[in-house]
């Protein structure tokens, strides 16, 4: 393709450069242009600090991070209408992987241009936008977040010390009961919640348990991990500033109310763990809390909710699965990340924990503002997967119906 300059259309698909003026962008229109560089050729290298920046318009570069982070970046998918790898120097090495079409563009001009431009939200563009993801490109959380991801810079949470302790221990096949109990009773409020949830609805046995030893045999080793690793999943839900308390708490309590419907659905099918159950309801919004970390370092990010939103509902799902992987947790966790919200998931297989938390969280909509903007449960493909499994064909997947006493037991198992 011949050098060429581009048109208005195309300028206002790129981040930050569809909000500058007219002025702004007619300015760059004139002055710069579009450059083709052939396959295997490096646009830039990981170190390089040059005034340099970078669209990608057409075709595919690797990126690569690091001595084992890859990054496959498509011209016209949303992450290429976004600098290239933001920073000065360079954090990664992009490499082009076919023949591409890129546009380059000094920081300098840039920056003075942004500086010139109109303000997002006072841009009469905004309000006649009919994409919500097109709108998204107007969000500086967004960019920010993208920029970060792309850099390998973003900051992760860590699953807490005490459920890494005893996720460790269980994978020993030499572990024994003792052995877990011993690291469970150095942290006394788990301790406590170990016996509660033993005497609770989902593991209740003929006798009442007071001590850490029998309530570790009762639940057994696999369920232990599992449920160490739930109460001490509220550390992760944590912020430091006041504007973001309402996202977190309102994060904490939607992921409590899952994890409690699942595990009670969990209790009534084949094949389904209830604390496996609760832990996948706990961290199936994961993806959230990156982004919220992100957003609290910078208050000026969380003044538009919807903005917000947005953010949240467009990259939760890639940072879940970027978290769970972290921390080394299964592939049915990650799926879950990944299709929490997939509310018309079509498959052949039969039910899943994807589909237990689809059906849980619609569930958890019901009688609150929400409940309009979300499908009726019983309406989606998953809902009618679950009810095949039933134990008993006069059980109901609708838990809040009949369980209201054992969901009210777990979530404050969680309080």
């Amino acid at each position: 393709m011949p050098i060429r300059n581009l048109s208005a259309e195309e300028l206002n698909t790129l981040f930050p450069i569809r909000n500058f003026s007219e002025t702004s962008k007619a300015q760059l229109q004139d002055t710069v242009q579009t450059e083709d560089i052939a396959a295997n050729e490096i646009l830039f290298a990981s170190g390089d600090n040059n005034d340099r920046q970078i669209y990608l318009l057409e075709g595919k570069i690797k990126l690569s991070i690091g001595e084992n982070k890859e990054r496959v970046i498509e011209g016209g998918e949303i992450e290429a209408r976004f600098l290239i790898d933001n920073n000065t120097p360079h954090q990664a090495t992009a490499v082009a992987l076919s023949p591409v079409t890129i546009l380059s563009i000094q920081r300098t001009e840039l920056d003075n241009l942004m500086n010139e431009r109109t303000p997002s939200r006072n841009n009469a563009t905004v309000g006649i936008l009919k994409d919500g993801e097109d709108s998204l490109l107007y969000n500086q959380l967004y960019f920010e977040v993208t920029q970060e991801m792309q850099a390998d810079k973003l900051e992760l949470p860590s699953i807490p010390e005490t459920a890494v302790k005893v996720r460790k221990a269980i994978s020993d096949l030499n572990i024994t009961s003792d052995k877990i109990s011993k690291i469970a009773l150095q942290d006394p409020a788990i301790t406590a919640q170990l016996i509660k949830v033993a005497n609770s609805p989902l593991f209740r046995g003929r006798e009442k348990i007071e001590a850490l030893p029998p309530a570790v045999t009762r639940l057994g080793l696999k369920a232990i991990s599992n449920l160490i690793t739930s109460f001490t999943m509220r550390m992760v839900f944590n912020t430091k500033t006041k504007d973001l308390k309402n996202y977190i708490s309102t994060l904490w309590l939607h992921s409590r109310d899952v994890a409690a419907i699942s595990a009670v659905m969990a209790k009534k099918l084949k094949g389904f763990d209830t604390d496996k159950a609760m832990l996948i309801g706990l961290v199936h919004d994961i993806g959230s809390i990156p982004i919220l970390t992100h957003a609290d370092k910078h208050p000026n990010l969380t003044s538009d909710t919807q903005e917000v939103q947005q953010t949240l509902t467009k990259l939760t799902p890639i940072l879940g699965k970027r978290v769970l992987e972290k921390w080394n947790f299964t592939e049915d966790f990650i799926d879950v990340a990944v299709n929490a919200e997939n509310w018309e998931r079509k498959t052949n297989q039969p039910a899943n924990y994807t589909d237990l938390i689809i059906v849980a969280q619609l569930l958890s909509f019901r009688n609150t503002p929400l409940q309009e903007k979300y499908p009726e449960p019983s309406s989606v493909p998953a809902y009618e997967r679950l009810t095949k499994l039933l134990k008993d064909p006069e059980y109901s997947i609708d838990v809040l119906e009949n369980s209201q006493e054992e969901l009210s037991e777990i979530k404050n198992l969680f309080n």
